[in-house]
């Protein structure tokens, strides 16, 4: 379970307070949502989460401050951004894996168990014939499961993923939130999101933000029965639909 308490985010540079007192918990062995429109905090609170930028307040892993805790977080933890893979010129999507393991791996060397694990993610994901190819030369539904892979290799207890669905089609959006949910019985996910149908489709818990503050969060069924929440936070009228055992929002025309 990952709690915060009164989480605060600001950053020097220009003296944006990115999240203001964030009390929160996200339950293990689900997939959570953070969700809201651009520049609601998203991507901010799952780097605090990770341990990778400056925070006010406290945020706890399974009982323990996360702050003390940074070496065990790195075996424990998998925080990914499309953005920040696409830096990587020049690397396979095998050296990538196997580069992903550096944190679990015997004495920080590369093993055959290192090679073994990588070679068995990658096959797990349907990605064995990009294992030679470059990073930057994937698509973006390549790139997403390659991302997944890099997280996944070193078998992680959480799992942070950073707008996993964008510049996705439609099918690989689907094949995604299959796949994330099948996984959330082994590994608790947290992903950001600015998208309501996408987080209907795939979460079991929502967090709401808007402007940097907390304005929802539990139980998706508890946010669907009162969208009016979804409508002042995006500023767009929704419906839900219900599809089988799905209930996923619909965004709707706005009133003229």
């Amino acid at each position: 379970m990952i709690r915060l308490r009164e989480v605060s985010v600001t950053y020097r540079r220009n003296l944006v307070e990115a999240l203001k007192n964030i009390t929160t918990v996200i339950p293990r062995d689900t997939v959570s949502c953070v969700m809201g429109p651009n520049a609601s905090g998203k991507t901010t609170m799952l780097k605090a989460i990770a341990q990778l930028i400056d925070y006010q307040g406290m945020i706890e892993i399974n009982g323990k401050n996360a702050r003390k805790m940074v070496k065990t977080l790195r075996r424990i933890l998998s925080y990914v951004s499309t953005v920040e893979v696409r830096d990587l010129l020049g690397v396979t999507v095998l050296d990538l894996l196997i580069y992903s393991r550096y944190p679990v791996s015997e004495k920080f060397l590369t093993s055959m168990k290192d090679l073994e694990e990588s070679l068995k993610t990658a096959e797990s994901l349907g990605i064995k014939h990009l294992l030679r190819r470059k990073v930057n030369e994937l698509s973006s539904g390549e790139l997403q499961k390659v991302l997944l892979a890099s997280a996944l290799v070193r078998s992680p207890e959480i799992l942070l993923l950073d707008e996993p669905e964008s510049h996705l089609d439609m099918h690989s959006k689907i094949w995604l939130s299959r796949f994330l949910k099948n996984i959330s019985n082994k590994v608790t996910v947290v992903l950001s999101t600015h998208d309501p149908y996408f987080a209907s489709l795939t979460c079991d818990h929502l967090i709401l933000l808007s402007r940097g503050r907390l304005v929802f969060s539990g139980p998706r069924e508890q946010l669907f029965q009162n969208p009016r929440v979804l409508e002042e936070v995006y500023d767009t009228l929704f419906t839900t639909v219900k599809i089988g055992d799905y209930a996923v929002l619909i965004p709707l025309p706005s009133k003229p």
